[in-house]
């Protein structure tokens, strides 16, 4: 594929919508949407659909199993209550709350005990196996699948025992067992042919036989079983698995390095997950894609589809944080009504045990507990109080350390302007009168108090430069930059050079600190200086901009340049230049040869953008 094609695939992407519209969850919102009585077949049709849209939408998904579950619960429908709680098993699962899924799948088990629903109590064990697979405890998960099995088998579904097979096939797989995971594949084949809707489960098992005769290199059997499995998938519509068995193809070609054919079905991948709508999908398949660009030899498609995978993988990243925070908002509601459904419930118990019974002692039992949740709650509140004083305390602190140092700095620039700076001034002028006032044979006199009116002057300069960059109001990379761009005015154009003076835009937010501000703007007026002095220029570039958290300044003149060997030693504005460099943990390259010109390339650590500080509530 080439890079254009590659890019197509990613930008292509942004208007697939994410939410997958495939045949069976169209199915199930379009029953929902005919049938509106709360009734426990609505229940049982938002169960199925959460656990749909688990893999691709996990913010809808737990809209529909709350829903699920708060009608569950207005039913008083204990199975169906169960089978929400599975729902929200699955979700934490997904987000790696795995303990969290557990306890849901245990609240959910105790309900299927109580109502001896022995099929939900097989789906519980079931997928309490699965959590302990993705925690890697593999023996765990084989215990608890061969006791969903032992109950499947009992109540003869055919389906469920399809799905414990292919269970224990897949963890034998994982544990190198590869025989016994081989005969357990074989039986879950043929009990998901006589199951009714085996549309999921008859190409996971095939899938599942694949990854077996991969995993001991019988390429040609694997291969056989992955077309099965997908032409399975595609005729009941399953793009997730197609998606899965597209890159087990792939995989199988890689491994037996045919590189080209592992090419084309990982492409069949991508178009489907991008049909599909899974970012997740498409993202895991760019890098693959990159990766085997990369063994082909092909570095410039492999770092556009990585780049495409580093795209998608941000957007993924992002969208993560979006959904946990509407997640966070949805289980906080939900919770918190049902918290408030369980109160009145129980205020409303107490309520008809004192009419029936008219007994002091309850009532009195009723005060006692009343009187204990008051005292927790206060203790609670007045613990969260202290927290959150407390917390604001810490803050007020901070702030005011900040003032304390803005207040330092401006009262030292003050001292320095009103104090030193004066002074120097004063000696710069009462040198200057003196020198007036001499004859005119007094020419060495002349000479040291031109000097000492010279330095007075240089020094004055350097001090400015001093205050200038201590103020806490130029701490802003702006703020340094419009300094030295009026810097690089005052000296170049007396001189008639023309100057380009170019600034990312993407710098605005950044600071530096008192120290490296100042080192960073002296570097800058030593180059310039030079430049405008020595290098005899016509046309000078200047060049700041950031790049991987690193600040650039580059200087490039097409003045006469200079032999660095020879400039060695000569003069100390290189060697302070370097010396500034090395103080600010940064580096510079100085490019120079006689009639070529010179480059100066400085490089800095750059600090985080100014962030705003909020108040806490």
């Amino acid at each position: 594929m080439t890079l254009r094609f590659a890019f197509f695939w990613l930008f292509s992407i942004v208007s697939v919508e994410l939410v997958a519209q495939n045949r069976m969850v169209d199915s199930l919102r379009h029953w929902l949407a005919i049938h509106p009585t709360q009734d426990s077949a609505r229940v049982v049709t938002l169960h199925r659909l959460a656990y749909r849209l688990s893999e691709i939408d996990q913010t809808t998904a737990w809209r529909y199993a709350n829903e699920a579950n708060q009608l569950a619960k207005k039913l008083n429908n204990t199975t169906n209550l169960g089978q929400s709680f599975i729902n929200y098993a699955i979700l934490e699962s997904l987000e790696g709350n795995y303990a969290r899924g557990q306890e849901y799948y245990l609240t959910a088990l105790k309900l299927f005990e109580q109502t001896g629903w022995e099929r939900g109590i097989a789906i519980c064990l079931n997928n309490i196996a699965e959590n302990y697979k993705s925690m890697n405890q593999l023996q765990k998960a084989v215990d608890y699948t061969f006791r969903a099995l032992e109950l499947n088998k009992k109540t003869d579904q055919k389906r469920g025992m399809a799905v414990n097979h292919e269970q224990i096939g897949d963890l034998y797989r994982r544990m190198q067992r590869y025989e016994e995971s081989l005969t357990y594949l074989e039986q879950g084949l043929v009990l998901a042919k006589q199951a009714e809707q085996n549309y999921q489960i008859l190409p996971q098992i095939l899938l599942s036989t694949a990854r077996n005769y991969n995993d001991r290199r019988e390429f040609s059997v694997a291969l056989r079983y992955l077309e099965q499995a997908t032409e399975q998938s595609q005729r009941h519509g399953e793009k997730l698995l197609q998606i899965q068995c597209y890159e087990e193809t792939a995989k199988t070609f890689r491994l037996q390095q045919k590189l080209a054919s592992a090419g084309i079905y990982l492409q069949k991948a991508l178009e489907t997950a991008t049909q599909f709508g899974s970012i997740v999908e498409i993202a895991h398949i760019n890098r693959e894609m990159a990766q085997l660009a990369e063994i082909r030899g092909s570095y410039k498609e492999a770092l556009a589809y990585f780049q495409s995978y580093k795209t998608l993988n941000d957007s993924i990243e992002r969208k993560k944080n979006v959904v946990r925070a509407e997640l966070a908002e949805l289980k906080y509601t939900a919770f918190e009504k049902d918290k408030e459904n369980h109160r009145l419930k129980r205020i409303k118990t107490a309520q008809e045990a004192e009419l029936r019974r008219q007994t002091y002692w309850i009532i009195s039992l009723a005060l006692v507990i009343v009187g204990l949740m008051g005292v927790l709650g206060y203790a609670f509140y007045r613990n969260r109080l202290k927290q959150i004083k407390d917390a604001q305390k810490a803050q007020a602190q901070t702030i005011r350390q900040m003032q304390l140092s803005d207040r330092i700095r401006s009262q030292i620039a003050r001292d320095l302007h009103d104090d030193l700076g004066a002074t120097l001034s004063g000696v710069a002028m009462l040198s200057q009168a003196a020198k007036r006032q001499l004859k005119e044979k007094d020419e060495q006199l002349k000479e040291l108090l031109d000097l000492i009116s010279i330095n007075s002057q240089r020094t004055v300069s350097t001090i400015r430069d001093i205050i200038w960059t201590t103020r806490p109001m130029n701490d802003s990379l702006e703020s340094i930059t419009a300094k030295m761009k009026i810097f690089a005015s005052e000296m170049l154009e007396p001189k008639r050079i023309q100057y380009e003076f170019s600034i990312a835009d993407d710098l605005k937010g950044y600071k530096l600190p008192s120290n490296q501000q100042y080192n960073f703007y002296l570097i800058f007026k030593e180059a310039i200086n030079n430049a405008a002095k020595y290098a005899q220029a016509t046309h000078i570039r200047i060049k700041i901009f950031k790049m991987n958290q690193q600040l650039y300044l580059h200087i490039i003149d097409d003045g006469i340049g200079f032999d660095k060997e020879v400039v060695k030693g000569s003069g100390n504005g290189l060697f302070n230049m370097e010396k500034r460099v090395e103080e600010l943990d940064g580096s510079m390259t100085v490019k120079s040869a006689p009639n070529q010109g010179t480059a100066i390339e400085l490089t800095l650590p750059l600090a985080t953008p100014l962030l705003p500080i909020y108040p806490i509530y």
